[in-house]
């Protein structure tokens, strides 16, 4: 068992299709499938169901986790050998979609500027997926929302709260006037939606409707348009504010609060890469060591 069959095999259980995988390694399809194939026999073990896709079977799932953290810690000794002053090597980052389209942006761009060497991506996704990601060594770092944020196997570097507020078109002047309005939100498990739920029900408001956007920029935009009514940081639309493109209304304190947390896992190594990243988020942006 190889390190380069390790690979294959986890790019196969990530993406459940042989085809998907052999994409994503820049390989034939046939060389993957020889390949599986081969693990499986030196195993004697069948480590993949082959109905509709590629399944993990309970010895593949076992499999995945030695094959993550085997695969992790040799990434992880290649860094720590090449990890010097000047930052180089991958820094694969993740955020939450509203950290993406406001401050992000400018961060990554001068991360790029002052580390040319450092190869650094960045995915999307909701926090949820991003923690899974965390924890199975897809990344070195993300930002993701939750009112508190407690693992062992994971280390919260940086923390920001944020006030969230009510948003509509400058039409309305009344809150109540917006309760039957749709919401325009993120998909649900996103917190600041959860508080909204929240919010809403202890006024005795159920019946709720949501369009979903998990894109800040696109709700803010159909806040504009008078599609509905949103609840985001009220840090995020101050600008819109005082150009009398929208209106906000302030909620109470209990539901009023969102947190972001830059998270790692606890055991990855802080390459140089990483500390430089954390250290201009924290000198260029309103998060806080933790």
């Amino acid at each position: 068992m190889e390190s380069s069959e390790l690979r294959i095999f986890r790019a196969v259980a990530q993406a459940g299709s042989i085809t998907k995988a052999a994409q994503a390694l820049g390989y034939v399809q046939s060389n993957v499938t020889a390949r599986i194939q081969q693990l499986e026999s030196d195993l004697n073990t069948q480590l993949f169901y082959r109905q509709r896709g590629m399944i993990l079977t309970p010895t593949g799932e076992k499999l995945l986790a030695y094959a993550e953290k085997i695969i992790y810690l040799l990434d992880e000794a290649d860094k720590a050998l090449n990890d010097c002053c000047d930052p180089s090597g991958s820094l694969s980052i993740g955020a939450v979609h509203t950290v993406s389209a406001i401050r992000l942006p400018e961060i990554l761009s001068q991360y790029h500027k002052a580390y040319p060497k450092v190869d650094l991506s960045l995915i999307t996704s909701q926090s949820d997926e991003l923690i899974y990601k965390i924890k199975h060594f897809q990344l070195d770092g993300a930002f993701v929302k939750a009112q508190s944020f407690s693992d062992e196997n994971i280390v919260s570097e940086l923390v920001v709260e944020e006030t969230l507020v009510l948003i509509s078109s400058p039409k309305y002047d009344n809150i109540e006037d917006l309760y039957s309005k749709p919401f325009l939100m993120s998909t649900a498990g996103c917190p600041n939606r959860t508080q909204l739920e929240n919010w809403l029900k202890s006024k005795s408001i159920h019946n709720i409707r949501y369009m979903e956007f998990n894109n800040l920029t696109s709700i803010i935009e159909g806040v504009i348009a008078d599609l509905g009514a949103s609840f985001v940081p009220k840090s995020t639309i101050e600008d819109y504010e005082k150009k009398g493109l929208l209106k906000s209304f302030p909620v109470p304190d209990k539901y009023n609060t969102t947190k972001t947390f830059f998270i790692r896992r606890k055991d990855s190594l802080m390459t140089n890469s990483l500390s430089k990243f954390i250290e201009m988020t924290e000198l260029n942006t309103p998060y806080k060591r933790t």
